[in-house]
């Protein structure tokens, strides 16, 4: 495809002009998002620029947030970002309401587990709050806003009046109508931890996600009006699709 620049123009930095020139070609879409753009090499072929001069205008296109750059791999159309608040009610439905699109979870994985098969287990114990029962509600669920994958959760739900969400999950019934129905009728975050990992072979699968991209693993308590532990959680996101975001107040 033939540069939208034929002349520079004198005064301004030859690398901004670059970086102005393939901004506006993302925006018309001559890059889907997510793809990557052509080597260095060839763009600086392309530009008849040395690889240095482009090399910055890549660097101010990943600075602008139009395009990220994968160690060892190359430089990529930034994908739409998703702000997720950590808010003291989560609720993933209200979340994707802003962004005028439909959210939905699919159902990975729903079952009945023994608590002490479970491997988040001294964790769990850790926070103090969750009842001893033998038995927990698991559900692995996989979220979308609009066509886009954008977590894989594991929800572990507790007490024996809990166990009925595998079922209800199964049916098509939301996380909150759901703990509703079995008579929780709010519940709120007590605690959420954030750290980054590697997507692993399935991760990436799930998360139509290329080698090498990093993930946002936040590890949440949720509780119920009484402080009784009612959800250990820990959801996967894609870091260059979602932001988590804190307001205080």
């Amino acid at each position: 495809m033939p540069v939208h620049i034929t002349n520079f123009q004198n005064g301004i930095s030859i690398w901004k002009q670059i970086a102005d020139d393939l901004y506006a070609r993302i925006e018309a879409k001559e890059w889907p998002s997510g793809e990557r753009l052509p080597s260095e090499q060839f763009l600086a072929e392309e530009y008849g620029v040395n690889r240095h001069t482009l090399r910055r205008a890549l660097q101010q296109l990943c600075e602008l947030g139009a395009a990220e750059t994968r160690h060892g791999i190359g430089t990529f159309v930034a994908q739409p970002q998703f702000d997720y608040q950590l808010m003291q009610r989560p609720r993933f439905s209200e979340w994707v309401k802003k962004y005028q699109k439909p959210g939905h979870n699919q159902i990975l994985e729903a079952q009945i587990l023994d608590l002490a098969d479970l491997p988040e287990l001294r964790r769990i114990q850790s926070y103090g709050v969750f009842p001893d029962f033998p038995r927990v509600a698991m559900v692995k669920t996989l979220g979308f806003v609009g066509n886009e994958p954008i977590s894989v959760a594991r929800h572990l739900f507790f007490g024996e009046h809990l166990l009925p969400l595998v079922e209800d999950l199964r049916a098509g019934r939301g996380i909150t109508e759901s703990l509703r129905l079995r008579g929780v009728q709010d519940y709120t975050r007590m605690r959420s931890t954030i750290q980054s990992s590697l997507a692993q072979a399935s991760e990436r699968e799930l998360l139509q996600l290329a080698k090498g991209e990093c993930l946002l693993l936040c590890e949440n308590v949720n509780v119920d009006p009484a402080g009784v532990g009612i959800e250990f959680s820990t959801v996967l996101y894609p870091a260059s699709r979602v932001r988590l975001v804190y307001e205080p107040g």
